[in-house]
């Protein structure tokens, strides 16, 4: 069949299978990876108790991924404040995303024990080339409330 093919056909064909795949890989959404080995700020709020603490961060960690417009995302954060109490904020659901922001359902532990399941939060991550590169957010369920502020170490998007 190739063989009774003009040639002008087959060349079109043949550029139409390159270029197919090439628009379509153009066209999907952005993808985002952005890390912190400096919890530079972690607050936490008990809303009904009336108590706030800013705790002073020893050590932290966090990892964020998420694709622009989908609900594909993960995030995970770790901070440890001077009195050996450790914070874990983990991304459970998206619920939107784009450029600069993933909004969602996290759960919340302290010391392993769960205190805020299914809470709404939101990450805000700078934009690129700004000179200050961090990402912040929070997490709440009208009882308690945890912000947090981190330097970002690595950022990696495509």
């Amino acid at each position: 069949m190739l063989s009774n093919m003009p040639k002008s056909v087959f060349n079109g064909l043949a550029a139409l299978t390159v270029a197919i795949p090439i628009v379509a890989w153009s066209n999907l959404p952005r993808v985002h990876n952005v890390q912190s080995r400096s919890i530079t700020m972690f607050y936490e709020s008990d809303f009904a108790q009336g108590q706030n603490t800013n705790h002073t961060v020893a050590e932290g960690n966090a990892t964020f991924s998420w694709q622009e417009g989908t609900l594909h995302s993960f995030g995970n954060l770790r901070a440890t404040n001077k009195g050996g109490d450790t914070f874990e904020l983990k991304l459970v659901r998206a619920s939107s995303a784009d450029e600069d922001e993933i909004s969602g359902e996290w759960d919340v532990f302290k010391n392993g024990n769960p205190t805020c399941a299914g809470c709404k939060g939101h990450l805000y991550v700078s934009t690129p080339d700004l000179g200050d590169d961090y990402l912040k957010g929070y997490v709440e369920n009208g009882k308690v409330g945890y912000s947090f502020r981190a330097e970002l170490s690595n950022r990696y998007e495509y």
